[in-house]
């Protein structure tokens, strides 16, 4: 993993931290979205449990959508390291 990482060009980190980038707000739209489900179901009681969106749950989300986003576009497209 060292080897692939330092083998890379400047223009392949930009396209990883451009890919990483869309999955943290698509990870942040999907939590969002959770939330909203969550408080409809409770009918906005007061009594409902408050949730908020971590850097820890963010991240989790973020690098499990990086890892299906890369799978896919990599058999898509060439450019991608």
């Amino acid at each position: 993993m060292g080897h692939w990482i330092k083998s890379l060009t400047a223009s392949d980190n930009l396209i990883l931290v451009v890919l990483f980038a869309f999955c943290i707000y698509l990870s942040r739209i999907t939590l969002i979205a959770l939330i909203d489900y969550y408080d409809k179901k409770k009918q906005y009681s007061e009594f409902r449990i408050q949730f908020r969106i971590t850097p820890a749950i963010l991240l989790s989300l973020a690098i499990l959508y990086s890892f299906l986003a890369y799978n896919f576009f990599n058999s898509i497209f060439d450019f991608i390291p």
